[in-house]
């Protein structure tokens, strides 16, 4: 379960954070957030993620963003992405805006699907209480240089509030063509559809809300030569209904974008990466005319590395305009001191937040709209610090500080109605610490820890639900060679629920329980099976989230079988 060495020799060559797709297999996890939440600094759910504090993440799978264009919140579709068909998942804190873009203010997480080889197939299946359901499958297969893969999924859950349901339906395609000359092309399409009733606070209620989201995606990546393609679309839609308060809005976001990256090698000058992007975004609803705008940037990066000292230095700039904002010209810089079991890495990077159109142009009984609203502006810097002492113990530490001006913030006006404004200054400072610790052969523990101070500088008041402290811990042990037995502890410090801090959430520790048995006897022509029972909450603990909402009670989903090949991998997970 631990973040292993195949993880420090790519963050060693990257400067990111790299889980491989062997390790997400080795863990095991239903979500791609229970791989997230491993590493120090990030929090994620679900639909969300944040990196240090902050929710402005960018989420590309195979390099199109899968962040819901018409939240206000910054959420992520995650169940576009299965865990079995992860190759790689690069987690660049506090920067990547250089190449990526705008509203990565927290980071970038790039998700990249494995290639497409031999026949390859499996499903899932586990069930759960609280009327929990899962069904997946995926088959992918090459003849030559064609590849093609499919995949679909459905999962339901009755909730454990009135008015909590959920049904997920997914459905996806890709398509691939590769040479050995290094020609390849790569084609996508995914669909996924949430139903879900919205319970609201349980002091206020909303038994009768319901909402209801649509997206379909697609992507066609392009490599020859050493140039790089990336384009996809993205159209996705949102509708919100509660006939007892008269709503009934739906709005409707398509985004268009075209990447072009390559390196030029400037011999003792270093390396120059260099790309262009474009992006188009249009936006309708039933409470406000169609828009659309749109942005074209220039980036390049210089990467020199020392014959004569482990250093690596690199200085880029972006440039970027805008249809609907001023121009912007944002830098990143990056120097990292290489030791031959440690390093050191020091980084600044600034980056712009975009409003959104809902945030702009939406009306609704509790939000005028606002046009005039402006870009927040990210400055983040961080130094990082890793160490392998022994093959059995690793560990690392980072600080950070990001300061956000021109905060975008819902303004409350006398009359019970606001809007969104640019309005003060937030910091984000603090530190991460990892700990992999490899106790005997078949016992090992991984634990992270973040300490986060968020402030609203012009108040000097704490930012709602932003806990001091947080941990996580994994214990993992196995007693035989197919069976494993995993604690997972989680810690969050006390968090306010409101601006004004009149109001908190007090700290929890929560407790989970996994067991997972792959009894090797069993294997034969259709592959291994595998079983897992996983209690969440084992206290059955009443708390909320740092936002007041209602957490989750005791969950349990059991007796999970998958079973997989050399050239055939059929999997069943029952639980």
């Amino acid at each position: 379960m631990l973040l292993c060495a195949a993880s420090v020799s790519a963050q060693k060559k990257t400067d990111a954070i790299v889980i491989t797709g062997e390790e997400i297999k080795k863990m095991n996890v239903r979500k791609i957030s229970d791989v997230l939440n491993q590493i120090p600094g990030i929090k994620a759910g679900e639909s969300f993620v944040s990196i240090r504090g902050s929710y402005k993440v960018k989420v590309l799978l195979d390099g199109r963003p899968i962040n819901d264009p018409t939240s206000s919140h910054g959420f992520v579709k995650f169940d576009l992405v299965y865990p079995e068909n992860v190759e790689r998942i690069e987690i660049h804190r506090g920067k990547g805006a250089l190449k990526y873009g705008d509203d990565a203010s927290g980071g970038v997480i790039l998700i990249t699907t494995r290639r497409i080889e031999a026949f390859h197939g499996n499903t899932k299946m586990y069930w759960g209480n609280y009327d929990t359901s899962h069904y997946s499958a995926n088959c992918r297969a090459r003849k030559g240089v064609f590849g093609i893969g499919a995949s679909a999924g459905h999962e339901r859950t009755g909730g454990y509030q009135v008015n909590g349901d959920r049904k997920k339906r997914r459905a996806g395609g890709k398509l691939e063509y590769t040479q050995d000359s290094g020609l390849s092309l790569a084609f996508s399409a995914d669909y996924l559809k949430d139903e879900q009733g919205l319970s609201g606070r349980p002091e206020y209620p909303t038994p009768y809300s319901r909402k209801e989201s649509e997206m379909f995606s697609y992507a066609l990546s392009a490599r020859a030569k050493g140039i790089n393609s990336e384009t996809f679309f993205n159209d996705a839609e949102t509708k919100n209904r509660d006939p007892s308060r008269n709503i009934d809005n739906s709005i409707t976001v398509r985004k268009f974008g075209e990447d072009l990256s390559g390196s030029l090698g400037l011999g003792k000058w270093g390396t120059v990466n260099c790309g262009a992007a474009f992006r188009r975004d249009e936006a309708e609803s039933s409470r406000f005319a169609s828009k659309n705008e749109h942005s074209v940037s220039l980036f390049a990066t210089d990467t020199i590395s020392f014959e004569t000292l482990p250093v690596t230095a690199s200085l880029g700039l972006r440039g970027t305009v805008y249809s609907e904002f001023d121009n912007t010209v944002n830098p990143e810089t990056k120097i990292s001191y290489k030791g031959d079991k440690w390093s050191l890495s020091f980084a600044y990077s600034r980056t712009n937040n975009t409003p959104s159109f809902y945030q702009r142009y939406d009306k609704t009984s509790t939000k005028e709209p606002n046009p005039g609203l402006d870009m927040e502006t990210a400055d983040n810097f961080g130094i990082s610090f890793f160490t392998e002492i022994s093959p059995c113990f690793s560990g690392g530490v980072s600080l950070f500080y990001n300061r956000i001006a021109g905060r975008i913030t819902y303004v409350l006006g006398d009359n019970g109605i606001g809007s969104y404004e640019n309005f003060g200054e937030v910091t984000n400072k603090g530190g991460d610490l990892l700990v992999n610790w490899k106790i005997m052969d078949n016992l090992s523990l991984k634990t992270t820890y973040t300490y986060l101070k968020a402030i609203n500088e012009d108040t000097g008041l704490w930012m709602v639900a932003k806990p001091r402290h947080r941990v996580y811990a994994d214990l993992s042990y196995r007693p035989a060679e197919d069976l494993s037995i995993i604690f997972n502890l989680k810690y969050e410090s006390r968090q306010y629920t409101r601006s004004d801090n009149k109001a908190s959430v007090p700290e929890r520790t929560i407790g989970n329980l996994r067991v997972e048995y792959s009894p090797s006897w069993t294997g034969g022509g259709f592959g291994l099976p595998e079983f897992f029972g996983e209690v969440k909450n084992i206290g059955d603990k009443t708390y909320r989230y740092g936002d007041g909402w209602l957490a989750p009670p005791n969950i349990s989903i059991c007796s999970h079988c998958r079973s997989g090949g050399t050239k055939t991998r059929i999997a069943a997970q029952c639980g």
